[in-house]
């Protein structure tokens, strides 16, 4: 039996039986009780989610009453809004009687709270006070809130403009949301939150155009009062339906906050949920009795199978883990483990240099053809203990094949550093070998030293100037190691590999055998 056998064999430790079946019984136990405690807190869950959900969709239901009824004063606002004859009249040429007609229009028919005249320059024209219609110039600065009201309103209004013969006009209203012309939201007026809709005025027929330059605009609003909170809560039906003004506090149950478009905050209407469903404690409760009970007759059937497995599976795990990764002959790192410590090293150029450093045994053939193959099966286990000894922890001695070894270096790479460990490995491969019968092997090492990065960058690279390397190492005799950059004897290829010329010099210092 090898020596990776005698180490890795399939003899698991022997851990007691009953102390396993006990941890898996413990542990059956504990899942009966998580389970059920998982289940009563999805219960609460569930409990809370339905909850908030019947919440969440009252909001949405509200927040879709509240956006038909701004867009519902826009509309309404478009029997004044968009006409030639308002163009005419109270924008060409300010006319008080056909203001205070179209207010009066607004307020009778409509019901509108405030409606409110701006000129393009920024001044109010005109405004209502419940039937009242009074006509005034004055400026919006001493009203703030309609200052980002009628900047709003002309960013939208140049948008939409369009140039016509003698002037301007405005996109066709038909088809379009009124949240494509007109601003709409809360605003805080006469010391009141209002739901408001502003809009420019506009010809409908162009036989007016309007001027250059913004908007003159009609505002309409309503007053969160008691008509207003009727008019929403007719279609919604909510239960002790209000509105509190000017506060932050929600609560849990359902809200909507309002804010003006400066973001100052207005108020909250809230209401009582009527749509929270019936609890699901008597759903639940049942299922996490059947369940426990269902669960605990299978974890106490399996737990004693979890005793017997989980040992052998632990060391079946980590045994192929080391299979995959090492030569079953000799313990090394094999070809797959060499290629990902390959990769990556290279990764870490050029802050880590390291070598590539391809070994060969020498005369191995003559040992299997004298010997026989158990006797090269000594000699290969007995390198690889002689060349993991030579290279130390700096490196991986790795077996990739038959004779061949490769070592990943890590440690100075150095000329001189290495130098010294090829004289060492190649001393190492000319000790005899002892085999069976008190015979002896007489082999030899060549070695071939690529150095990333100057030698490569990359894998593959630096795996074939390192073999390059070994074969300048066979062709002077070998028992000797070679520099891949400092190989004169050789010339590159057409391929970028070395190649033999075609008059092999002596070898320098840096291509040359152990002393």
């Amino acid at each position: 039996m090898t020596e990776f056998r005698r180490r890795y064999s399939d003899q698991n430790a022997k851990i007691p039986r009953q102390h396993i079946s006990r941890l898996a019984f413990l542990l059956a136990g504990l899942l009966i009780a998580v389970t059920s405690v998982s289940l009563l807190f999805v219960g609460y869950v569930a409990s809370q989610a339905s909850r908030q959900q019947a919440i969440a969709n009252e909001e949405r239901l509200f927040r879709s009453a509240l956006a038909d009824h701004l867009r519902t004063i826009v509309r309404e606002q478009i029997v004044i809004a968009s006409s030639d004859q308002s163009v005419q009249k109270l924008v060409r040429n300010f006319d008080p009687a056909y203001v205070r007609s179209s207010f009066d229009t607004l307020w009778s028919t409509y019901s509108h709270s405030k409606v409110m005249l701006i000129s393009g320059e920024g001044d109010v024209l005109a405004e209502s006070f419940a039937d009242y219609t009074h006509v005034i110039r004055r400026p919006i600065s001493e009203t703030p809130e309609l200052e980002v009201i009628h900047e709003k309103m002309k960013a939208l209004y140049l948008q939409n403009r369009v140039r016509v013969p003698g002037g301007f006009g405005h996109k066709s209203l038909q088809g379009a949301d009124p949240g494509e012309y007109a601003v709409m939201g809360f605003v805080h007026i006469d010391g009141k939150p209002a739901i408001f809709g502003a809009m420019p005025i506009i010809p409908d027929d162009y036989q007016e155009t309007l001027p250059d330059g913004p908007p003159t605009v009609l505002l309409s609003a309503l007053y969160v009062d008691s008509f207003l909170l009727g008019q929403l809560n007719a279609q919604l039906n909510f239960a002790n339906f209000g509105f509190d003004a000017e506060t932050g506090t929600t609560g849990s149950g359902p809200h909507h906050l309002v804010t003006g478009l400066d973001g100052d905050l207005l108020g909250v209407f809230r209401w009582d949920s009527q749509t929270i469903g019936e609890s699901l404690w008597p759903t639940i409760v049942p299922v996490i009795v059947i369940l426990s009970l269902a669960l605990g007759a299978l974890a106490f059937g399996i737990a004693w199978r979890i005793g017997q497995l989980t040992t052998s599976l632990q060391a079946s795990e980590h045994q192929n883990r080391y299979l995959a990764l090492h030569d079953t002959l000799t313990g090394l790192a094999n070809r797959l483990q060499f290629n990902r410590v390959l990769e990556s090293s290279v990764k870490n150029l050029p802050d880590k240099p390291f070598a590539v450093i391809h070994c060969d045994l020498d005369k191995f053939k003559a040992v299997n053809d004298t010997f026989g193959h158990a006797a090269g099966d000594i000699v290969i286990r007995t390198m690889a203990e002689r060349l993991t000894t030579a290279v130390g922890k700096p490196g991986l001695v790795c077996r990739i094949g038959g004779d061949e070894f490769m070592v990943i270096y890590r440690g100075s790479v150095t000329r001189e550093g290495l130098i010294d460990l090829s004289r060492a490995l190649v001393a190492a491969g000319e000790l005899p070998v002892p085999i069976s019968s008190g015979e002896i092997a007489q082999i030899g090492l060549s070695v071939g030293i690529a150095i990333a990065p100057k030698d490569g960058s990359t894998a593959e690279l630096l795996v074939t100037r390192s073999d390059a390397a070994l074969y300048q190492s066979k062709k002077l005799g070998r028992g000797r190691y070679s520099f891949y950059a400092e190989s004169q004897e050789m010339e590159v290829g057409p391929d970028g590999v070395l190649t033999l010329s075609s008059e092999v010099r002596r070898p320098r210092a840096a291509s040359g055998p152990a002393e």
